[in-house]
């Protein structure tokens, strides 16, 4: 049957029919076409089963058909699958009662097979028709097969064109802003709201893996508390441990299902997309999508594009954790010098400041002996010749702790000793510093034997300072491949876990320092007091590799004391 042939109100219905730019999805076409092909047949009932070019099923029933009828075209559903198919559409009919018939459409696009229509119509002949229905419009449901079929592909492939185009504008704009953003809450909070906008999704949960506690940690906007659950705990959790996504369209039937969160935000989730955050091989986290806005169920498609979401956003925050770090770090630098700024400023007011006021008091005085009395002026230039020697002393003995001399060229053990012949005791309490070296100390990388060096010079600093002794000793040996260097005090020790607060509060920098000197060089650092009872800072130091020892041999007890 020609087009030109079909009667003026066909081509009117066909042309209604075929208008699909109302439609936005493949759903709302299929209903409609569903529902004005029952109007105009007229028909009691109707089913339309249709697979898309991507493998998505769409079943759609109108009216109340019959139970028989259902069952029967339910079992043909769950059979059909799209396929390639040459010939011409084949309209069939089955009699369901004395007066209804069930029309069986096969539905094309081009040459392949993609659904299936059902109409449950009037038996015209049951009421004295002369003519079937099927031999008079026969063509015309050729055609609409062919035409519900194509339209329905031209859709699914224009609204998965709009849907890619939607995800990669998405996904532009937050690279943009993931790049841009180096404020780890806020990049947080803008993924929750941004990433479910992709997806179409009522909420997005990002879980952070916390490597000291092994939990995972949520933050949900709008809620200041914070919420830690086990890592091998719910869906999410199994996700993290295994490192596979997850779709769980109906977590009710899900054995792994972990509601306490859902219970303390008072929301009800329905579904969950839940894929791992990989960072260089390792898995940092977890970013769950919860509920359809539509109540569709999540997709393969939807879980892709969380996936590299979820990529994206994985470099993002270690982006933004290493940029807090260098923050921290600079922060931590910037305190450092000023505090080793007062210190150089303290010791040299202490020191060769006074020195040399005392030594520009002794030339005005030796001024006036010219005039007044000669003969004193020798002894007066002797006096003056020896707080000379002792501001010199005092100046190279500052030089020496802020680049001590021989530490590159003669190595760790030959530097100490030379503290040690240096340090002068300015409290006059008389305490006295000896170096015990016990074993052959090998020579460290320049880095490692840098930072020993430091830690102990400020654990003797301190030692110095505040322990009250009358002894400080400064100890090396080699134990189990690892280098053992000690500072040892017979003073009235002190509260460690008192210091130690302080420490972290930034309020006391020595003892934080030491620690951060000793974790840049891989050591351990352990530090033991007792009130009344002394304070001991010992260093241990892996020798990864072999170093040439100090040239100079060790003694059972090799001492310098001042």
């Amino acid at each position: 049957m020609s087009f030109i042939g079909i009667s003026r109100r066909q081509r009117e219905f066909l042309s209604w029919l075929l208008s699909t730019e109302e439609y936005q999805s493949i759903e709302t076409l299929l209903k409609a076409v569903l529902e004005r092909l029952i109007y105009a047949w007229p028909g009691q009932a109707g089913r339309l089963f249709y697979i898309s070019p991507y493998g998505e099923a769409v079943g759609l029933t109108c009216g109340e058909p019959e139970a028989e009828v259902g069952r029967l075209t339910e079992r043909t559903y769950q059979s059909f699958t799209r396929h390639t198919d040459q010939s011409e559409p084949i309209v069939s009919s089955y009699a369901l009662t004395d007066s209804h018939l069930l029309i069986e459409l096969p539905l094309k696009s081009g040459d392949q097979g993609v659904g299936l229509l059902h109409l449950i119509v009037d038996d015209p002949l049951r009421q004295g028709a002369t003519m079937s229905p099927l031999s008079q419009d026969e063509d015309l449901l050729v055609l609409l097969a062919q035409a519900i079929g194509s339209e329905a592909d031209k859709l699914a492939m224009l609204s998965r064109a709009r849907r890619e185009l939607r995800e990669l504008n998405l996904l532009h704009e937050l690279s943009q802003t993931l790049v841009a953003n180096l404020d780890l809450p806020q990049l947080l909070h803008e993924m929750k709201v941004r990433v479910p906008q992709a997806v179409g999704a009522e909420r997005c949960s990002i879980f952070l893996l916390d490597p000291t506690s092994g939990e995972l940690v949520l933050e949900i906007p709008g809620d200041a508390r914070q919420f830690r659950m086990p890592a091998d705990c719910g869906i999410v959790g199994w996700v993290v441990t295994h490192g596979v996504g997850q779709i769980v369209n109906d977590v009710v039937q899900d054995s792994r299902w972990y509601n306490v969160i859902g219970r303390d935000t008072d929301f009800t989730t329905r579904s969950i997309l839940c894929v791992p955050m990989r960072l260089k091989g390792r898995i940092i986290g977890a970013m769950q999508l919860l509920n359809t806005l539509d109540g569709r169920p999540f997709t393969d498609q939807d879980m892709q594009l969380l996936t590299t979401l979820a990529a994206q956003a994985a470099i993002a925050i270690e982006n933004t954790r290493l940029y807090q770090s260098l923050r921290q770090e600079h922060e931590s630098l910037l305190t450092k010098e000023a505090e080793v700024r007062r210190a150089i400023a303290r010791d040299f007011h202490d020191g060769p400041t006074q020195s040399i006021a005392a030594i520009a008091m002794s030339i005005e005085f030796v001024k006036r002996l010219f005039r007044a009395m000669p003969e004193q002026v020798p002894a007066e230039l002797a006096t003056m010749t020896t707080l000379v020697n002792k501001a010199l002393h005092e100046i190279r003995t500052l030089l020496f702790e802020l680049r001590p001399l021989g530490l590159e060229t003669q190595g760790l053990h030959v530097a100490l000793q030379r503290y040690v012949e240096r340090w002068h005791d300015a409290s006059g309490r008389g305490i006295q510093l000896r170096l015990e070296v016990t074993s052959a100390i090998p020579r460290l990388p320049a880095e490692q034997e840098a930072a020993v060096f430091m830690i102990l010079q400020e654990a003797t600093s301190n030692a110095h300072k505040h322990a009250q002794g009358t002894e400080i000793s400064i100890q090396l040996r080699v134990e189990h491949q690892r280098l053992i260097a000690c500072v040892q005090d017979d003073g009235g020790g002190f509260d460690l876990t008192e210091v130690e607060a302080h420490s972290r509060a930034g309020v006391a920098f020595g003892l934080l320092n030491m620690h951060e000197r000793a974790e840049r060089i891989g050591a351990e650092l352990r530090i033991s007091s007792v009130p009344a009872h002394g304070t001991s800072v010992e260093l241990s130091v892996p020798l990864c590799t072999t170093h040439p020892t100090s040239e100079q041999e060790p003694k059972a007890r090799a001492v310098g004391e001042a």
